[in-house]
């Protein structure tokens, strides 16, 4: 059993080295800040190199906790942002599905929703508006990938190591170092009140 279990972790690793791919760094843009919205990230804007996984509907992640909460737990997520490395492996795009999830004693929990992000240009931020409540002070926004290697959009990562990074490989999580900072952003407000959307006239509600 010890040795199954090592071979595994060798291939992991493996499997991670053979899929980097190096870059200088690209630079981002941002998404406009709203009233009582914060941006929340950990990356520091440089794309250094982007990964991605053999197959498909696999995730990369970042947890956000209560340093950027604040401890509150009634809040939600209203876009998300993420970066995908350039013209890999052509100039077509594949998209992803970026997902909140809650948290479930320190791990990624129940799945509290997604949209569908088309990257157009990659290298640089892009965002999808969304709607998602929280009742937790910590949650995960994760990047999950469409499609297979080498044809899906790689996730952009910057250089300095990660440490609120996570990996969702075959339905199993885990916090890893290894990486740079997953470059996943979100738009978090601490104001928001679900089914109801902030406009630059006032809040908004669709009724259907």
């Amino acid at each position: 059993m010890v040795k199954k279990t090592l071979v595994l972790l060798l291939i992991a690793v493996c499997a991670f080295a053979a899929n980097s791919v190096a870059t200088t760094g690209v630079p981002y843009t941002t998404h406009p800040q709203p009233p009582a919205e914060y941006e929340f990230y950990w990356d520091d804007g440089i794309m250094s190199s982007g990964w991605i996984w053999y197959t498909g509907g696999n995730y990369w992640g970042v947890q956000f906790d209560e340093v950027k909460t604040g401890g509150d737990d009634a809040a939600g997520v209203v876009s998300y942002g993420a970066v995908s490395y350039p013209n890999w492996p052509d100039g077509t795009f594949q998209g992803a599905n970026i997902h909140t999830f809650s948290d479930l004693g320190g791990y990624p929990g129940s799945d509290l929703g997604y949209e569908f992000l088309q990257f157009t240009t990659g290298g640089s931020f892009e965002w999808i508006d969304t709607g998602v409540g929280l009742t937790d002070a910590v949650f995960y926004i994760a990047f999950q990938q469409v499609g297979n290697y080498p044809s899906a959009d790689s996730i952009g990562v910057d250089s300095v190591a990660g440490t609120h990074n996570w990996t969702g490989y075959q339905g199993s999580w885990s916090p890893t170092t290894i990486f740079g900072d997953f470059m996943l952003r979100c738009y978090w407000d601490e104001d928001y009140i679900p089914g109801v959307a902030e406009t630059s006239w006032g809040a908004v509600k669709a009724l259907y």
